[in-house]
């Protein structure tokens, strides 16, 4: 009998538990995000497709992934992420040419303080030879809106991060600069164009981590990437909270040598780490005052997120607009995407 009544504490001790955890789940609402070993394809299916207005000429879509669930209140950080050149000829292209959906992941959706971001790819049209330019600024000023619009419940307006790869990440420099107080955070890597030290007084408030390859055959590390941080240094308002990433070669996460050393997405695929939790090779991390640092799993770009915010509270369109689109911009813009897309031409001959 005494067995027995032992037996009936012991089951009701644990459904008290597991009924205390449903509720606890059930109160959070957050999703379930897959684990990394689910693989990319699984990952790239827990985005959806979706649409912005016009603006600017331009009706954007993109891809996103949101952390939130039924009946979840929680406020969530929005992360965007801008492709190179050649990963927009169609819809949903620029998720499936890309491994940012591991940051979906169960193991980098847990790094963040709220447990959870949404993560925002948008697309550059390059069906209609248009890529990322001063000339899609209002498009894609109407994509981060239309989100903050649809999803803003469950978006921290105040946590709202950007960056990209190539032409991608000239286009986060086009965005910071023409609507910083959008921002808490930017992190371009290895970015095409030239900015100048006005540009970053630009910005001056908004943190930045560049990420860059002394070995980069595409962008100069010493004529371009080198200045550029230096006006950062000098300039931004709080250079303790900006970073620079300087990477020899270029690795994928499981280890082996990326097609090149201008893909630098890699580095961030497991946020700053290998595939099997070590940490990122051939690379030196300074701060904005030339501090040294190093990175220890799991600390990476968002562990650096989860410290900083910014005043915005998501009103749409109030960004200052530091740049001027004019016809002259879209001429030369026109001229360069004439270029770029000789440049794709050869990337898909070759097979980059």
């Amino acid at each position: 009998m005494k067995s027995l009544k032992k037996t009936f504490c012991v089951i009701l001790s644990l459904m008290l538990v597991l009924g205390c955890f449903a509720l606890t789940a059930s109160a959070s609402g957050r999703k379930e995000a897959l684990p990394t070993s689910a693989g990319i394809g699984a990952l790239r299916n827990e985005f959806q497709i979706d649409y912005a207005p016009e603006a600017g000429g331009y009706a954007l879509d993109y891809a996103y992934y949101s952390p939130a669930g039924n009946s979840d209140n929680t406020k969530y950080p929005l992360v965007i992420f801008l492709h190179g050149i050649g990963h927009g000829d169609y819809v949903g292209s620029q998720l499936d040419d890309s491994d940012m959906p591991y940051w979906a992941s169960k193991e980098l959706q847990s790094r963040f303080s709220e447990g959870g971001a949404f993560i925002l790819l948008p697309r550059a049209p390059e069906h209609k030879l248009v890529y990322w330019s001063k000339s899609l600024i209002e498009s894609l000023r109407a994509v981060i809106d239309d989100m903050i619009s649809k999803h803003g419940d469950n978006i921290d307006t105040s946590k709202i991060f950007i960056g990209g790869l190539s032409a991608g990440g000239e286009m986060t420099w086009n965005m910071i600069t023409a609507f910083p107080e959008y921002f808490a955070g930017a992190f371009p890597m290895a970015p095409t164009g030239t900015f100048t030290a006005a540009d970053t007084k630009k910005c001056a408030d908004v943190a930045i981590w560049m990420i860059a390859s002394t070995k980069d055959p595409v962008i100069s590390y010493i004529a371009t990437i080198k200045p550029l941080w230096n006006n950062v240094c000098k300039n931004n308002n709080n250079p303790e909270n900006c970073r620079f990433s300087s990477i020899g070669s270029v690795k994928e996460p499981s280890g082996g040598s990326a097609s090149d050393n201008h893909h630098m997405a890699k580095v961030i695929t497991y946020d700053f780490h290998m595939l099997d939790g070590s940490t990122y090779p051939d690379v030196t991390h300074v701060d904005g005052n030339g501090n040294s640092f190093s990175l220890v799993s799991p600390n990476g770009i968002i562990s650096w997120m989860n410290g900083l915010s910014s005043s915005y509270e998501g009103n749409s369109g109030s960004g200052s607009g530091n740049i001027n689109v004019n016809f002259l911009t879209n001429f030369f813009d026109t001229i360069r995407n004439f270029f770029l897309k000789i440049v794709n031409m050869f990337q898909r001959l070759f097979g980059l």
